[in-house]
């Protein structure tokens, strides 16, 4: 049973009831004093920032975005939730701003722009990080339309063989990066992620949905038997946005941190 693949992420949504600048602030420090408790605690090291959270707040909230990632940067890996993409140097502005204003060593991105801009993202990412770099590619999604677009994650298929394509054409497949690649698969879509398709391309998976988005607790125990990465991260089922106590806080993550933990 390969448990080291199977990881836990905590997910940065400060997301205060009161909306001013002032309990932002607030919020995030009060996940940035967990984060710092929680050093040297825990299976996994890992957090992801909602970005839009922060630029809720301008520049000052670009700015306690910095300070996270400055102090953070050594302890946990960094995954920046923006679900980027665009073409030639408008992308590029959007990964540096990502991998060298900010520091970050992943990002989420979309699909819909077609392979040059995940062969750009990835190039960029190991450029700038190396063999820690991720770039998750959307693919599943627990946010699937039941309308006109529905065909767009009816192709997850497709996105899987371009996802490992550039994974060989860029990396050409070099063991040093085989986690640089990835792909966003909700956790309760539990068809996808026990596939064939997906195990065999090897590609590392962000699953987020367990907790506040209802999907199985036990999909994290199916996946110990995988051989692929998955990272599953916890954001309100650990902070509730910043709306709780530290004690509480801690609390959470000490009995998520249990499911990663042993067989």
């Amino acid at each position: 049973m390969n448990l080291i693949n199977t990881k836990m992420c905590l997910g940065i949504d400060p997301n205060p009831i009161v909306k001013d600048f002032e309990n932002f602030k607030s919020s995030v420090y009060k996940h940035m004093e967990i984060l710092s408790f929680s050093c040297g605690k825990l299976s996994n090291y890992i957090i992801k920032p909602q970005l839009a959270y922060f630029l809720l707040h301008g520049s000052k909230g670009l700015l306690l975005l910095e300070e996270l990632v400055a102090k953070f940067h050594k302890d946990y890996t960094i995954i920046l939730d923006g679900k980027f993409n665009d073409i030639s140097t408008t992308l590029k502005a959007y990964l540096d701003f990502a991998f060298v204003t900010l520091g970050v060593h992943g990002i989420t991105i979309s699909p819909f722009l077609g392979e040059k801009s995940i062969e750009l993202a990835v190039e960029q990412c190991v450029e700038h990080v190396g063999k820690k770099g991720r770039v998750y590619v959307l693919c599943a999604t627990s946010e699937n339309s039941n309308s006109d677009l529905s065909y767009i994650q009816d192709n997850w298929r497709n996105i899987l063989t371009s996802c490992k394509k550039v994974r060989e054409n860029i990396l050409f497949n070099d063991p040093i990066y085989s986690q640089v690649t990835g792909v966003v698969i909700a956790a309760n879509r539990e068809e996808i992620l026990f596939s064939h398709e997906f195990i065999s391309s090897g590609l590392s998976a962000l699953c987020p949905g367990i907790g506040a988005q209802g999907a199985d607790w036990n999909v994290i125990t199916k996946c110990k038997k995988m051989p692929n990465e998955m990272i599953f991260p916890f954001s309100r089922a650990v902070f509730s946005g910043g709306n709780i106590e530290i004690d509480a806080m801690y609390e959470n993550i000490t009995n998520i941190n249990k499911y990663f933990q042993g067989s």
